[in-house]
C-alpha cells in the first residue's frame, strides 16, 4: 500500500512533469475512482482548459491546484495507486483516471485494485480538516508529535497506523520505524516513556528520509541497517541474524525481531 514515502515521489512527479501543462480534456475509465460521486463529465467541464499550478502534501494525499482561483485536485492511493507520466500518450493497463495535455502526453493515475480515488475539493487544509488527519509525520516537530499519545492506549503499531493520531505512516514503515527503535509493535502506548517515543519520533523521520532517498523502494534500503530488504528477502534480523517473526498486531501484520524487539510481558 503507498505511504508517505510514496505520496513525496508522486507528488515531485507531478511538479516536474505536470504543471503548467494546459489539459485538453480527460477521461475517466472507471467512475468509481472519482470520489463523492463526481461525474465524469462535470469532471471534464471543470479541468478542460486548465494548467495544474501548484502541489502539496498531506500524508498519503497528494493535492494540485488547478488553475489560480478554482480548486484543487486530491489523489489517494489506496491499495496500489500511483502517478505515471505518459509522454507518448501510450497508456498502462489501469489508468482509469488520465489527463491529456494540449502539447501531448498525458499523466495517468493507476489504480489496478480500483480502492484509489480522484477527487475535487476547496484547499488541501480543508480536505485534512474533513477527514480529521492527524499533524504529517515528516512535518511534524517532535512535540506535536507526541501531543496525540498522551491520551492514547491501545498498541504502539495501532496508534501509529491511525492517521487521526499521525499522517502518513502505514504497515511497512511502522514496522520499520519500531524496528530501528527497538519496540515490539504489540507495545502498548501507556508503557512507553516520553524518552521512548521521542526515540521513535527519530526513528520515523529516520526510516522516512532513507525511504525518500531511494524513491520509495523498500528493497533499495541498505540491509546493514535496515529490516524492509530482509521483510522481502532472506527474513532474518540484520542486527541479530535471527528469524524475523510476525503476528497479527491492530488487524494488520506485523514483522519484528524477536530478539532485538522483545515482546512486552
Amino acid at each position: 500500500m503507498p505511504e508517505l514515502p510514496d505520496a513525496v515521489v508522486y507528488r515531485r512527479r507531478l511538479a516536474a512533469d505536470a504543471l503548467y501543462r494546459e489539459i485538453a480534456n480527460t477521461t475517466v475509465v472507471d467512475p468509481r475512482i472519482l470520489g463523492d460521486g463526481l461525474e465524469p463529465r462535470r469532471f471534464d467541464e471543470l479541468l478542460r482548459g486548465r494548467t495544474l499550478t501548484e502541489t502539496h502534501r498531506h500524508g498519503k494525499h497528494v493535492f494540485a491546484r488547478y488553475g489560480d482561483d478554482t480548486g484543487w485536485l486530491a489523489l489517494h492511493f489506496g491499495m496500489t495507486g500511483r502517478v505515471q507520466v505518459v509522454p507518448d500518450g501510450t497508456m498502462p493497463e489501469y489508468a482509469y483516471v488520465q489527463f491529456h495535455f494540449e502539447d501531448g502526453g498525458a499523466l495517468a493515475f493507476e489504480c489496478p485494485r480500483k480502492f484509489a480515488r480522484v477527487r475535487l475539493i476547496d484547499t488541501p487544509q480543508s480536505f485534512v480538516d474533513a477527514k480529521a488527519l492527524g499533524p504529517d509525520a515528516r512535518r511534524a516537530d517532535v512535540e506535536t508529535f507526541l501531543e496525540p499519545f498522551a491520551s492514547r492506549r491501545g498498541t504502539i503499531k495501532g496508534r501509529l497506523l491511525d492517521q487521526s493520531v499521525v499522517a502518513g505512516l502505514g504497515n511497512i514503515y511502522a514496522d520499520e520505524a519500531l524496528y530501528q527503535e527497538g519496540i515490539h509493535p504489540r507495545t502498548t502506548v501507556p508503557d512507553l516513556s516520553e524518552n521512548d517515543l521521542r526515540g521513535l519520533y527519530d526513528a520515523i523521520q529516520e526510516v522516512l528520509d532513507a525511504a525518500i532517498a531511494v524513491d520509495a523502494d523498500p528493497e533499495a534500503l541498505a540491509p546493514d541497517r535496515f529490516m524492509l530488504p530482509h521483510r522481502y528477502g532472506d527474513e532474518h534480523c540484520p542486527k541479530t541474524g535471527v528469524p524475523l517473526e510476525t503476528e497479527t498486531v491492530s488487524g494488520r501484520t506485523a514483522y519484528y525481531s524477536p530478539v532485538y524487539q522483545p515482546p512486552p510481558e
